[in-house]
């Protein structure tokens, strides 16, 4: 059973991968987290950079309320160092409801 739920995981990532905007959104989440190691002992910029990363996921996938959650956890100080949104992104990325948003692309 738990193979087929990891089969089905890689098969939907590997899907949504082909869709240009999902490569970005990934891009971008990884990028601000590797980013935010940099800034972390500045607030405000990290404030910024996590501003500008939810805008800019918000434009390229569109609205998502898991994303509210990477950003709340973005706002903790003590939890600023974990890689919510490239973990947000990811476990997006291999959410089976994806293929039915991008059938217009």
């Amino acid at each position: 059973m738990f193979n087929s739920i990891m089969i089905k995981l890689a098969h939907n990532f590997i899907k949504a991968l082909k869709f240009p905007r999902w490569r970005w959104a990934l891009f971008i989440a990884i990028a601000s987290d590797a980013l935010g190691f940099t800034v972390v002992l500045f607030p405000p910029a990290q404030w910024l950079l996590d501003a500008i990363t939810a805008a800019a996921l918000l434009f390229t996938i569109g609205f998502r309320w898991q994303l509210f959650i990477a950003l709340a956890v973005e706002v903790v100080p003590a939890l600023e160092l974990f890689p919510a949104w490239t973990l947000v992104v990811l476990t997006l990325v291999a959410m089976p409801h994806h293929a039915i948003d991008d059938k217009g692309e």
